[in-house]
């Protein structure tokens, strides 16, 4: 039996596959782990807005700031969950490496003066990890 999610808009019926088909590989993890990861992406999204609307006013510094706080070393490994390194595949380390360095070569970029259209490229370049992750994994709780 095919799952349909259904939708009322403005007096119209649609309807469309649901979620339940999802082939994407589970990352279980447990609800700490979890909620860190989720985190995490939050703050990717938040220091890309910043990046962004940064980078339209000229403000290299703030670009700096942001990509640098994402980056390799902008996560202190105290608040990493311990259990959390075990689980990881080589294709999900993989991922955020990239992720994380690309946030490091956009902080570099900045600090040295590129111009904005080099650095929204690399933000570009570098957001294809966070969408190859999401396109690759879903968060399961143990």
């Amino acid at each position: 039996m095919k799952c349909v999610a259904r939708w009322i808009v403005a007096g119209a019926f649609f309807a469309s596959p649901c979620m339940a088909q999802d082939a994407r590989e589970p990352a279980v993890r447990t609800e700490a782990e979890r909620a860190f990861i989720l985190g995490q992406m939050r703050l990717f999204l938040q220091s890309t807005q910043a990046i962004a609307s940064a980078l339209a006013k000229d403000d290299l510094k703030t670009v700096a700031d942001e990509a640098a706080a994402r980056g390799r070393t902008g996560t202190p490994r105290s608040e990493i969950p311990a259990t959390l390194k075990a689980k990881e595949t080589p294709a999900w380390t993989t991922m955020m490496a990239g992720a994380r360095a690309g946030f490091d070569d956009i902080a570099r970029a900045a600090h040295d003066g590129t111009p904005p259209v080099a650095l929204i490229g690399m933000l570009g370049d570098t957001m294809r990890n966070c969408v190859a992750c999401h396109q690759s994994y879903r968060l399961a709780t143990e």
